[in-house]
């Protein structure tokens, strides 16, 4: 009995903490680091959105480049409807979403010439505030 638990208890113990725990709840009016492809949502559950792309052609941080480049965000919302938008770091920062206003602040990491990018390592830090308040 005792090696049946050591051997399957105690590693799916691990393996159940060892996920990380991030939360995919938001607050209105505080700046949220989110990933792609996860669902999030508002404490109050009244907003629901996925991040779905980033595509990235800022210019890296070790070069010098003509342009400095833009880092576009794609947005799918579901809730209180269904609403796509892309937010992009050039001249596209807000945009409204029913009685909410969506703010691009980051999108980190900053690429880096020497360096990949996986999409699913990026940040998009968000602001989300009501329009009513």
């Amino acid at each position: 009995m005792k090696v049946w638990y050591l051997l399957f208890i105690v590693p799916l113990v691990f393996i159940a903490c060892s996920k990380d725990s991030v939360s995919d709840n938001f607050t209105f009016g505080a700046e949220e680091n989110l990933k792609i492809g996860n669902e999030n949502k508002s404490a109050e559950n009244n907003i629901q959105f996925t991040i779905t792309n980033v595509q990235d052609s800022r210019c890296p941080g070790d070069v010098v480049c003509i342009w400095q480049g833009e880092a576009v965000v794609d947005i799918e919302f579901t809730k209180p409807f269904q609403q796509n938008i892309q937010l992009n770091t050039f001249d596209n920062l807000v945009d409204i979403v029913g009685n909410y206003t969506v703010k691009l602040l980051n999108v980190s990491p900053y690429p880096v010439s020497t360096q990949t990018i996986k999409t699913e390592d990026y940040t998009i830090k968000l602001r989300i505030d009501s329009i009513l308040d």
